[in-house]
């Protein structure tokens, strides 16, 4: 069991490297990504049109936004006024809002 043994340990001790390595990357990866956290931009919520198109709705700061996020950029449909944010504040459905800032009305209320 002599080289055996002796491949063996090698093998588990570059495993146990690896996974130590990967470990530390995964760390400084995660803490030096600025786009994971913000004071400032939180992402709300978010209204899938389709796979690669969606309607955000976006906090930046004191501010609120509709964006409309495609593969190709973005795009800011509405800036929130006063009433309307303190409308969010009292926790509305986002596809309502949504709905009723667009001026459509949402499917249950059509079958109404």
């Amino acid at each position: 069991m002599g080289w055996i043994g002796s491949l063996f340990w090698q093998v588990l001790l570059a495993f146990v490297f690896l996974i130590g390595f990967l470990a530390v990357v995964y760390f400084f990866v995660r803490r030096r990504n600025p786009f994971l956290t913000s004071r400032n931009i939180k992402v709300l919520e978010r209204y899938f049109i389709d796979r690669n198109c969606s309607v955000v709705l976006v906090q930046i700061m004191n501010s609120y936004f509709f964006l409309l996020v495609t593969p190709n950029g973005g795009t800011v449909l509405k800036q929130l006024t006063e009433d309307e944010i303190g409308q969010l504040e009292q926790s509305e459905s986002f596809s309502r809002l949504l709905f009723k800032k667009l001026g459509r009305r949402e499917k249950r209320d059509e079958e109404k």
